[in-house]
């Protein structure tokens, strides 16, 4: 059975866990320039297994446009598939529909599941319905998008469909990521994604938002089990993740404690193992 994700991420005794994006800091340290990991499930299996260790995170974190990002990259007929229509939720359904990367997906994720389910919680991120249609415009298309509501409310459908397909793996959560570029305006706006929410419920997932604000924020709507925002954000008070990538490495400042909830850090690619470990270890003490 799935460990139930804000229970798990929840403030008890002893220091905040640690949700950790260490994607690209991983990929620097491990692989060559331009490697794959996603060609096959043992390779994944074996570039996570590792970048894992290094950082001990608090939570198993598989990135699906990490994933979309190399098939696009490497199989030649994946922008074709999702280039040349004028309907901006075109691409986007072309590429939630496509086999490999899929099929892909559920191999590693039943892979996973059987290294660390009942362990740590299990976590799918990806870009929100309206960013996905941004991104996977741009990506097919070579054009930016604005996307409408109804737009969104197709892409959510899409999206839900997709996340249907790995019921049968012990996810513990699902993380939707909005851009910075693209940052939805208002709760009412997040509630475009209501059938991501009820496949969630449905699932007994827990889906929360990363939402990167830069002025004052807003509460997510009720139907968000978590939300993940930066740590000097009016909102963070009330969000259960603390963003604390721009004090830790930019800005240099102590972190405040967490009363309650979590930490939330993206490592930079560049950063030092030693400083990794220096920072990592703090944050635990």
């Amino acid at each position: 059975m799935a460990i139930d994700l804000v229970k798990y991420v929840s403030a008890g005794e002893g220091p905040p866990k640690l949700w950790i994006d260490f994607n690209a800091y991983t990929k620097k340290l491990l692989l060559a320039d331009g490697e794959n990991p996603w060609a096959n499930p043992a390779s994944y299996m074996s570039f996570y297994g590792q970048a894992h260790g290094l950082v001990n995170a608090d939570v198993v974190v598989i990135d699906i446009w990490d994933l979309f990002h190399h098939w696009m990259l490497e199989d030649e007929e994946a922008i074709p598939s999702m280039a040349g229509k004028k309907r901006i939720t075109v691409a986007a359904k072309a590429m939630l529909e496509a086999y490999a990367p899929r099929e892909l997906l559920a191999e590693v994720l039943t892979a996973i599941s059987n290294n660390y389910g009942g362990s740590v919680p299990i976590v799918l991120v990806m870009p929100s319905p309206r960013s996905i249609l941004i991104k996977a415009n741009k990506a097919a298309n070579g054009v930016d998008v604005e996307p409408e509501e109804a737009h969104i409310d197709t892409a959510s459908m899409y999206v839900a469909d997709y996340l249907r397909y790995f019921s049968e793996v012990d996810l513990s959560g699902v993380l939707l990521r909005e851009d910075p570029e693209s940052m939805p305006g208002s709760a009412e706006e997040l509630s475009w994604y209501q059938p991501i929410f009820n496949v969630a419920k449905h699932y007994r997932w827990s889906v929360g938002m990363h939402l990167p604000f830069s002025n004052n924020g807003f509460s997510a709507p009720d139907d968000v089990n978590f939300s993940i925002v930066p740590s000097d954000c009016s909102a963070a008070d009330s969000s259960d993740g603390k963003d604390i990538t721009k004090s830790l490495w930019e800005a240099k400042d102590s972190v405040s404690p967490a009363n309650n909830g979590f930490y939330y850090l993206t490592i930079p690619e560049d950063t030092t193992p030693e400083l990794v470990l220096d920072t990592l270890s703090g944050l635990r003490s």
